[in-house]
């Protein structure tokens, strides 16, 4: 069995390199345009990508001068975005990117520990900063301009995989309640707050957008203010990714279940007292860190269904508190007494639902609440 995973680095490409590069979107640009007009207009000779380039190449001949491997994949691109939407939109100057496939007279490969080759660029200096497995097989690169003009490279990897399923500990398990105030709530009662990562430079942003505002659009000042406002987004993105990453890890090494709500994160976001709040978290995101993580170590991530009432079901004696409001916090069980705090409690019944499922009575055999 494969697996496939990407490997992302920050390139430096000099600057005869960053004119190859740009010549390339723009001829990759050039030929998704084309091929959507011809598809449209039914001009198109052929379906398959090989015949199509080939017929740009006769057609267009500074076609000639990029690699033709970046125009297949192109075309691959666009055939993607017609399969999978019913609407779809040409490419305009501010989509910067291009792949090209590991070809035997064109390969891509590491060269050392700050330094790649791409087809057509040469050696690229680059913060190897995660290193690709020695089983690894590289099977595509993409050529990235971010708007806070700096250069990435995308590293397609196929490797062999080995089942890691293990006999699983249902005791090596957490629950986990997703909480719009802090991040998360799990069944021990701790509280992990999230940075608010966008709401720290919001202000720093709506400065910025009033300045550009006052300028032409166009203008060298309206470009540095915009490629200034991008490297904030650019920051931002990166340091919550980083929070995200380091979090799913160290549940990843720490549990061999884990559990959550499947909660529609979308609906969420509709909120207009939690939108910016919902979309700062990344929750759904850091769910699908948390499983890929879980499930390379052997382990396994569970989810409660959506109707399940996890917050009203009372965790000692399993009534349901059909009169709670969601602005009880803290409240008490109408028949045992006991006095739960909304969201560790329903930490706690994601857990049992889970491990209910998934494993059944014995899941509780070894004193598990």
């Amino acid at each position: 069995m494969q697996k496939t995973r990407q490997y992302q680095y920050l390139l430096k490409p000099d600057l005869k390199q960053k004119e190859e590069i740009v010549q390339l979107f723009g001829a990759t640009r050039f030929v998704y345009n084309r091929f959507l007009d011809d598809r449209n207009s039914g001009k198109l000779k052929s379906a398959l990508a090989k015949e199509v380039v080939a017929d740009y190449l006769r057609r267009y001949p500074f076609l000639n001068h990029v690699n033709s491997s970046a125009l297949i994949h192109t075309i691959f691109q666009a055939q993607d975005q017609i399969r999978s939407l019913k609407r779809y939109r040409r490419r305009s100057d501010s989509c910067c990117s291009f792949t090209v496939g590991n070809l035997i007279r064109k390969p891509i490969r590491i060269l050392d520990d700050h330094r790649i080759l791409i087809p057509d660029l040469g050696p690229v200096e680059m913060i190897y900063h995660r290193p690709i497995p020695t089983d690894g097989e590289i099977k595509k690169a993409t050529v990235i301009r971010r708007a806070d003009g700096k250069y990435y490279v995308s590293v397609t990897v196929t490797t062999k995989t080995v089942s890691r399923r293990r006999d699983l500990d249902p005791a090596k398990s957490i629950g986990i309640d997703y909480s719009s105030t802090y991040f998360y709530v799990d069944d021990k009662g701790d509280r992990i707050r999230m940075p608010h990562f966008y709401k720290e430079k919001e202000s720093a942003i709506a400065a910025l957008d009033q300045m550009m505002s006052q300028c032409i659009k166009g203008s060298n000042n309206y470009y540095k203010l915009k490629t200034k406002r991008a490297e904030i987004f650019a920051g931002i993105k990166n340091r919550r990714k980083d929070f995200l990453h380091k979090l799913s890890t160290q549940l990843a090494e720490a549990y061999d279940v884990v559990c959550i709500e499947d909660i529609d994160m979308k609906e969420i976001s509709q909120n207009p007292h939690l939108g910016k709040r919902t979309y700062d978290n990344a929750f759904g995101e850091f769910t699908e860190m948390l499983k890929y993580k879980l499930e390379e170590r052997g382990k396994i991530l569970l989810k409660a269904e959506r109707s399940f009432p996890s917050s009203k079901i009372c965790s000692k004696c399993g009534s349901i508190n059909r009169k709670m409001t969601i602005e009880d916090r803290v409240w008490k069980c109408p028949d045992c007494g006991t006095v739960h705090d909304r969201d560790v409690n329903a930490a706690i019944n994601i857990k049992n639902r889970c491990l209910m499922i998934y494993f059944g009575r014995r899941a509780f055999g070894s004193g598990l609440s």
